[in-house]
C-alpha cells in the first residue's frame, strides 16, 4: 500500500509544479502581447519583418511590410526584435534600412 501512495504523492507534486510552471509561462506571454503596439517593429514566426500599424479585437494586427502592404497576422506569431537573438536583429536592421525612401541607392520599381 505504501508504494502506491508514495507514487501517488510524487505524480500529484509533479502535476502541480507542472501547470504552476504553465500558468507562469502563459502571463510572461501575455504580458509580451500586450507591449506590442502601434508602430513597433517585429518579426513573424516565418521570419517576415513589418511594423504595426494597426491591432484589432480579434488577437491580430495589421503589419505593414512593404510600402502600400499591409498584411494581418496572429498576435501568437510575432516576436520583437529586441527579444531575437543577435543574428536575427541584424536582418532586421538591414530590412529597415532597406526600406527608406530617401535613399539614394534604393531600385526604383
Amino acid at each position: 500500500m505504501w508504494p502506491y501512495l508514495i507514487v501517488l504523492v510524487v505524480l500529484f507534486v509533479l502535476l502541480f509544479f507542472g501547470q504552476a510552471r504553465r500558468r507562469r509561462q502563459l502571463a510572461e506571454e501575455m504580458v509580451r502581447l500586450d507591449q506590442i503596439g502601434f508602430g513597433d517593429e517585429v518579426m513573424t514566426t516565418s521570419g517576415l519583418y513589418g511594423t504595426v500599424v494597426g491591432r484589432n479585437d480579434d488577437g491580430t494586427v495589421q503589419l505593414v511590410i512593404a510600402p502600400g502592404v499591409e498584411v494581418k497576422w496572429a498576435l501568437a506569431a510575432l516576436r520583437q526584435p529586441e527579444s531575437l537573438a543577435e543574428r536575427y536583429r541584424k536582418g532586421f536592421d538591414q530590412a529597415v534600412a532597406d526600406d527608406d525612401p530617401d535613399d539614394p541607392e534604393r531600385p526604383t520599381t
